[in-house]
Formats: C-alpha cells, sequence, structure tokens
C-alpha cells in the first residue's frame, strides 16, 4: 500500500473544528423541522397517521356490544339446560357393536352351559351385586332392556362400572345419567375376571376308534365368518372334527353364529386370548385378563367355556405356564407348521400336511384366511382317504391315555 502523505496538526484541528459546526448546526435545522408525527411506535414501526382523538362515540358503542354478547350467552346455556334429551342420545356405537347389541336383546333365553356355572338368568356364584365390571368394547348403555329406548351413557372400552344387577341378558349399570342396560356379553363383572376353570372334564370317545390313526386339525386366530363358514362347511360335510383358538374380540356380530355352528359340529373351542396377546412378552399380571376376557366372551355366547388355551405365537415362559396352572389351563401347541399365514399359498399348505402327517399329530392353521379355507377343503378330505380320524385336541389326548393337566404343555400325542 502506498504511503499517505502526512499532515500537519494544525490542519488536522481545524476540519475538526468545521466539522463539529457543521454538525451542530444540521442538528438545530432537524429539530427545528421535527413534527410530533415523525416519532416512531414501539416494535419499530413508523407510524403514518397524524394523531387523533377518538369519536366520542366509541365507547359507548363497545359496551354495548359486550351486553349483547354475555346475553346470548346466557340465552344458550338456559336452551341447553331445558333440553330433556340426554347429550349422548346423538353418539352410537361402531356398527359391529350395535348390530351384537341387537342379537342380544332379541334373545328370549340364555345359552345353556356345560361347565359348573350356568350361563343365563341364574346369578352365577360370581354374580354378586354391586360389584365393578370392565367394559370390553364400546357400546350404548340404555334406559331399558328394549333395544331402541333412549342412550343414557355410551361406555368405552377399559371403562371400570359399577354392575347393581341382572335381568339375564344384560347388566344394570350406573351412569351419569341414572341406570343403564348393558348386554351383558360387553361388561365382565370383576369376580368373574378374578375366577378359575372348572377342572377338565375328559369328552366322550363315542365314534372313535383308539386303535386307528387320527390327527388334531386347529384354527387360530378367528373366527372371521367369510373364512370360518367355509372351514366349517367342509368339516360338516365329512363328519369331522377340529379345535378352534378363538380371540375373544372376535366374538361379536356374525362370527356368533360361527361359534354355536362349532359346537353344533362337536368342535372343541380353545382360548387364544382376548386380543392376541403374547404371553412371553406381555407381564404375568395381564395374563389372567387376557384369558378371562376370552373365556367369557364365548361362554356368554355359546355356553361353553374354551377346553384349552394356545399362547399365541407359541410363546410361553415359566411364570406364564404357572398362571395357567392357577387358571385351570392346559396349553396346547403342535408338531405341524403349515406356515399358512405367512404364506398364504393353499397348495404349499396342503403340501406341508400331506408330506409330514403322522399318527398323532397336533396341525397348526388359521381360518382368518379365505386361502387357508382353500386348503382345509382338500385337506380334510385327503387325510379322511389316508385313513386317518379328524379329532379335536381333547379327543386326541383321550385316545392316546393322556390327562390334559393345568399349566403343563402339550405338542403331539403320538403313539
Amino acid at each position: 500500500m502506498a504511503d499517505r502523505p502526512e499532515r500537519s496538526d494544525a490542519g488536522r484541528s481545524r476540519r475538526r473544528s468545521d466539522r463539529s459546526a457543521s454538525s451542530v448546526r444540521s442538528a438545530e435545522r432537524r429539530t427545528a423541522e421535527r413534527r410530533p408525527s415523525d416519532r416512531k411506535p414501539l416494535g419499530g414501526r413508523t407510524s403514518h397517521r397524524s394523531p387523533s382523538k377518538r369519536p366520542a362515540w366509541i365507547v359507548p358503542v363497545l359496551l354495548l356490544l359486550c351486553v349483547l354478547a354475555a346475553c346470548l350467552m346466557f340465552f344458550l346455556r338456559g336452551s341447553r339446560k331445558a333440553d330433556t334429551e340426554p347429550e349422548t342420545e346423538s353418539l352410537t356405537v361402531p356398527e359391529t357393536v350395535a348390530e351384537e347389541t341387537k342379537e342380544t336383546v332379541s334373545e328370549t333365553e340364555a345359552p345353556e352351559t356345560d361347565t359348573q356355572e350356568e350361563a343365563g338368568g341364574g346369578p352365577h356364584a360370581w354374580e354378586v351385586f354391586p360389584q365393578n365390571g370392565e367394559v370390553l368394547t364400546a357400546v350404548n348403555a340404555r334406559a331399558s332392556a328394549e333395544g331402541d329406548s333412549a342412550v343414557l351413557s355410551v361406555l368405552q372400552e377399559g371403562q371400570t362400572v359399577v354392575i347393581t344387577g341382572t335381568d339375564g341378558t344384560h347388566y344394570m349399570v350406573e351412569t351419569e345419567n341414572g341406570i343403564g342396560y348393558v348386554a351383558r356379553k360387553y361388561v365382565i363383572p370383576e369376580l368373574y375376571q378374578a375366577g378359575n376353570h372348572p377342572p377338565f372334564k375328559a369328552p366322550s370317545l363315542d365314534g372313535i376308534d383308539p386303535e386307528k390313526p387320527m390327527v388334531a386339525l386347529t384354527f387360530d386366530d378367528g373366527p372371521n365368518a367369510p373364512s370360518t363358514n367355509r372351514v366349517l362347511a367342509v368339516l360338516e360335510k365329512y363328519g369331522a372334527h377340529a379345535t378352534f383358538y378363538l380371540m375373544g374380540s372376535n366374538v361379536y356380530g356374525e362370527n356368533n353364529d360361527c361359534v354355536r355352528k362349532m359346537v353344533e359340529l362337536g368342535c372343541e373351542l380353545g382360548n387364544h386370548t382376548y386380543n392376541h396377546n403374547y404371553f412371553n412378552l406381555q407381564p404375568v399380571s395381564e395374563i389372567r385378563p387376557s384369558v378371562r376376557k376370552a373365556d367369557y366372551m364365548i361362554e356368554e355366547t355359546c355356553g361353553l367355556m374354551p377346553a384349552t388355551v394356545r399362547p399365541p405365537g407359541g410363546g410361553i415362559v415359566d411364570e406364564a405356564a404357572q398362571e395357567l396352572n392357577t387358571l385351570g389351563l392346559a396349553a396346547i401347541f403342535w408338531s405341524i407348521d403349515t406356515l399358512d399365514w405367512e404364506t398364504k399359498d393353499p397348495d404349499n399348505t396342503y403340501k406341508v400336511v400331506m408330506e409330514n402327517v403322522r399318527d398323532g399329530d397336533i396341525i397348526l392353521m388359521h381360518d382368518v384366511h379365505q386361502e387357508t379355507a382353500d386348503a382345509a377343503e382338500r385337506i380334510i378330505p385327503a387325510l379322511l382317504e389316508k385313513g386317518y380320524q379328524l379329532v379335536t385336541v381333547s379327543e386326541l389326548a383321550a385316545a392316546r391315555g393322556a390327562v390334559l393337566e393345568p399349566g403343563k404343555m402339550y405338542r403331539e400325542f403320538w403313539k
């Protein structure tokens, strides 16, 4: 950089003096010319309006508007209180729940039971009122047992209610608008959940030859009416039996007829928990509710309690087995896994069964899939043609002299 020429001190002093005087004169001119409207408001924006007084009529008008708004709010509140219908009257439950409620209300007789407990109108050992109950699915609590009576409250899944009594098909429960009627199936009493299964009762072996080969077909995760009904139809056609491990949350609507048809055909009902709850993943404290809720839904539908339980996914730990022992249930697994749920290939399912089957096998399939129904329509006649008797799990165990013990695990009953 080029050197700058040096300046004398006198020159620098003179120039600073001139600049100072000029700055003072400029400041004086700006002060003299400034108007009040030049001031900036808070926020940094310049106001382009000159200050002016508010018109005298603004304040009275604002006060009048406030009075009118207060009157309107008072009127609306009063009109709601005057309404004689509860606000929940306009609410509805899911379609399947509404359909199920209508069906349950129309039943004149409760189903008969083959257990130590009587389903239906008479008080059970666990029906002591009042007691708490848990709502199993969203459902209307109505003013009477009539299906078209006013809705007092919409109960939500998992809600705790106080049950005050029963008329045989409904429970009377406390709601915010009085005593409401709810189909029994959708509120499980606290004492039922705390109960256990009666001692296992071995089935009759009428029509079964213990000396001939036999297998047990088992179907999990249902019912699902469209595919389950196809499996039931082919079983009925050939006079065969099977065991269905039911999820409690699937026992509603048209699926109820599937469950009753299973009983009619001599098939066996098993427990597959309420919502496919894994015994090896959930806390032990949750095993009882998941099992007993499924028990309850099944028993309230057909009058029978499940004979055995199948742990979802085949997962189990020692603590879970101990809990099943307390509940009074044997755990049933399988010796042939078709993997039908994964492949959804009827040909593969058929091939796995027919190439691996042996006397005493327990075969796993899932009746919720149409592809499994396709396979079952071929497997059932093919097994019969090969000389196998198609029996339930309990029948297979009894034919082999086995006693199903609570908390024990069974995978097959080979000779």
